[in-house]
């Protein structure tokens, strides 16, 4: 391996671990709002006969949150779920092809959907839409959720040039 591979592996390296770090304290930190607020819900509800007010609200975007938050790691992880019904029938250099076509097909679809968000952005921004009972709005979210689906497509991309170039292999993400 030559200075600049091992360059570029150790720049590599660096960049998944800061965004696994970030983004996994932000996935995590999502998930134990939901927790604590459904607990305070449900005990407010059936103790103090009084839910926590707009609850239901607040769950709803945390859910997003959670969900856009944790797609760019389950990408660049390739940790989806897959059927492998024929992967053991495969010749094993078809594998490496397969992984790299999954990848490509899976960035364009974050890529609509990505798309699809931003434009859903600009008309909830211009109607100033926010939720009923806490005046949340909805357009911060959609840019959120809108450029963490393209940072999974990129996620994709980066492993399908992986697969391309045989810096990665299928069996180094299989579990």
């Amino acid at each position: 391996m030559n200075g600049a591979a091992g360059g570029a592996r150790s720049i590599d390296q660096t960049v998944e671990r800061w965004a696994s770090r970030s983004l996994g304290v932000v996935t995590a930190i999502t998930l134990f709002a939901m927790m604590a607020l459904t607990f305070a819900d449900v005990w407010g509800r059936y103790l103090l006969r009084q839910p926590v007010f707009g609850g239901y609200e607040v769950t709803e975007f945390l859910m997003g949150v959670l969900i856009f938050t944790a797609l760019p790691l389950l990408c660049a992880r390739e940790g989806h779920v897959t059927i492998d019904i024929l992967d053991h029938v495969l010749p094993k250099g078809v594998a490496r092809w397969q992984r790299l076509a999954v990848n490509v097909v899976s960035a364009g679809a974050l890529g609509v959907v990505s798309w699809r968000l931003f434009l859903q952005y600009g008309t909830l921004a211009a109607n100033n839409e926010v939720t009923m009972t806490l005046k949340i709005p909805h357009a911060p979210f959609a840019l959120v959720f809108a450029l963490m689906a393209a940072v999974a497509a990129l996620a994709c991309l980066v492993n399908a040039w992986c697969y391309l170039h045989g810096t990665r292999n299928p069996a180094e993400t299989a579990s």
